[in-house]
């Protein structure tokens, strides 16, 4: 595989009109939406270790805890120094009941 200085020095020597088409190609890539991303594993892994982390603010990657605590921004750049460019963050809260309404 090329390396990026490689694809820019073969760039480089294309004509103005290739060069404007790759420029609309990459324009267009940049463009799409990100996909999102499933965080199933991280809903998972909080539903195994809530009554561990109960009241506190955890930042999960897949299916590792980062780092926890009571300070969401601490949780944060813990998570961020770890090298993790889009922590999933959520504060571990108490199991609400299902509501049941209707008729008595």
């Amino acid at each position: 595989m090329a390396t990026l200085e490689q694809i820019i020095d073969e760039a480089r020597s294309l004509s103005p009109a290739e060069k404007r088409r790759l420029r609309q190609a990459l324009d267009s890539e940049l463009e799409q939406p990100a996909p999102l991303q499933s965080r199933a594993e991280e809903s998972a892994w909080i539903d195994r270790h809530h009554d561990e982390y109960l009241g506190q603010w955890v930042a999960i990657e897949g299916d590792t805890l980062i780092a926890h605590g009571p300070n969401p921004r601490q949780v944060y750049l813990a998570a961020r120094e770890a090298g993790i460019t889009a922590p999933f963050i959520e504060r571990v809260e108490k199991r609400q009941d299902a509501f049941m309404g209707g008729w008595q």
